[in-house]
């Protein structure tokens, strides 16, 4: 059975499943810790900032959602990348973007396990945190070897649980706001930029992840529609619930910008402390969420690697029984929880991630406009209007953030960029890799 053949025959994902992966991707820890950065730069004017930034991930998404209705292959922006400009600049793109993905997994993971440490009565408890995070990831390990479909409902579960208590959060809050708090005047902290596009790139990180629901897409029933309307969808929905939420937190907390857990104390100013606890839990699911949906896709970046000769064979091999790559999704979970035991900070890498993001972000931008000019949309895609107008605004906006990351960060993504090219190079120049590389572009030329 030729892989196009066994992707055809384990097509699972549904709509309602790719949804419930983008939420899980957009809606994680961020939103339950960001809102206090977003007060500090734009005070009461914090939920106009996540219009900004929703509008710039919803024009991105919609070059996303063009880009995936022209192919069936699982890979997201990798598959992209390589489609428009060939398969080195390609792997570049979905090198950074794995690295991006393992990355944010650890540093979630282990805010998991101190959120969930606190949470029973150990606080400051190290060795029961980093225990913690890590049996997380063999639970997420052992869900996505048992089959897509399990890790799938996982995601739906989810993603009802944290919608409905943020969306709860919002309709409770509402009757406790005060109006004086909502003209609050910005406070920054030191290095720390004021107005509403430095607030704007500080919900950058909490906006993200929509780009996870196509990285799947050989695994999606009717893939060119699915995964287009399932981007868009959680995009628009997820930024109105931020804008909403952030609205909620400046009205109740008169100090949001100096609280490290704003939503817990917003939570706490109007229902005390059983409330906070409804809180915390809710913020601990949440971060569960994120990190299934890291588990789930991850894996399937180092399988499309395997499938054109730019990783090793073995991680595209799929389990007899259950039908996944067991071998990708054991050797990611190893190196996030290789990461949470090494006790290694993830602050600045973190930063770096999301340059990461940015950079597939433009990549797919830039893809759109090359995939067009080389042919044109099958007659069940998704053709974004306007012309070049929506992926020439969203290429624009994702270069006007990047003004705000520092040379740091960029010097490490092209570091990355590089390193992933190099491996890929090695490994793809081999006979085995020759060989893969040649037969699945033979095999994909055949279902197009």
């Amino acid at each position: 059975m030729s892989t196009a053949e066994h992707h055809s025959a384990k097509r699972q994902l549904t709509l309602i499943d790719c949804l419930g992966i983008g939420i899980n991707g957009i809606v994680g820890s961020g939103i339950f810790f960001l809102p206090a950065a977003l007060w500090r730069s734009a005070g009461g004017q914090g939920p106009l900032a996540w219009l900004i930034v929703g509008s710039l991930c919803c024009l991105v998404a919609l070059c996303f959602a063009e880009a995936a209705s022209r192919t069936d292959r699982s890979g997201g922006p990798y598959r992209y990348a390589c489609d428009a400009f060939g398969p080195y600049v390609g792997f570049g793109i979905g090198w950074v973007t794995l690295l991006s993905t393992i990355l944010g997994y650890a540093a979630v993971a282990r805010g998991f396990g101190i959120t969930a440490a606190g949470f029973i009565g150990f606080v400051g408890n190290t060795p029961l945190e980093v225990a913690l995070s890590c049996l997380m990831v063999l639970t997420l390990c052992g869900i996505n070897i048992v089959g897509v479909r399990g890790s799938a409902r996982t995601s739906d579960v989810i993603s009802a649980i944290k919608i409905l208590s943020l969306v709860l959060f919002v309709l409770v809050g509402l009757f406790f706001i005060k109006s004086d708090n909502l003209h609050a005047a910005p406070q920054p902290a030191a290095g720390e930029q004021i107005g509403l596009v430095a607030a704007a790139f500080a919900g950058l990180f909490a906006c993200t992840g929509f780009e996870y629901i196509p990285v799947p897409a050989g695994e999606a029933r009717n893939p060119r529609r699915t995964i287009p309307l399932a981007m868009v969808i959680s995009v628009l929905a997820s930024t109105a619930l931020y804008a909403l939420v952030q609205l909620v937190a400046t009205g109740v907390h008169p100090a949001l910008g100096a609280s490290e857990t704003p939503l817990v104390d917003a939570v706490g100013s109007f229902a005390g402390q059983r409330g906070r606890k409804l809180m915390e839990l809710a913020a601990l699911i949440s971060s569960f969420g994120f990190c299934a949906s890291s588990a789930l896709v991850g894996p399937r970046y180092l399988e499309a690697f395997a499938e054109d000769g730019f990783m090793p064979a073995a991680f595209m091999r799929r389990s007899d029984r259950w039908g996944t790559p067991a071998v990708a999704v054991i050797t990611l979970s190893l190196l996030v929880a290789g990461l949470l035991s090494s006790g290694l900070k993830f602050q600045r890498l973190a930063d770096v991630s999301n340059v990461a993001v940015v950079v597939q972000y433009v990549a797919t931008c830039i893809a759109v406009l090359v995939l067009r000019r080389k042919a044109s949309a099958s007659q069940h895609g998704f053709t974004i209007p306007l012309g070049p107008l929506v992926p020439c605004l969203a290429l624009a906006g994702c270069l006007a953030f990047l003004r705000f990351v520092g040379l740091f960060e960029l010097r490490m993504a092209a570091l990355m960029i590089t390193i992933g090219l190099v491996i890929g190079a090695i490994n793809r120049s081999r006979p085995s890799g020759r060989a893969r590389a040649g037969g699945h572009s033979d095999s994909h030329r055949s279902v197009s």
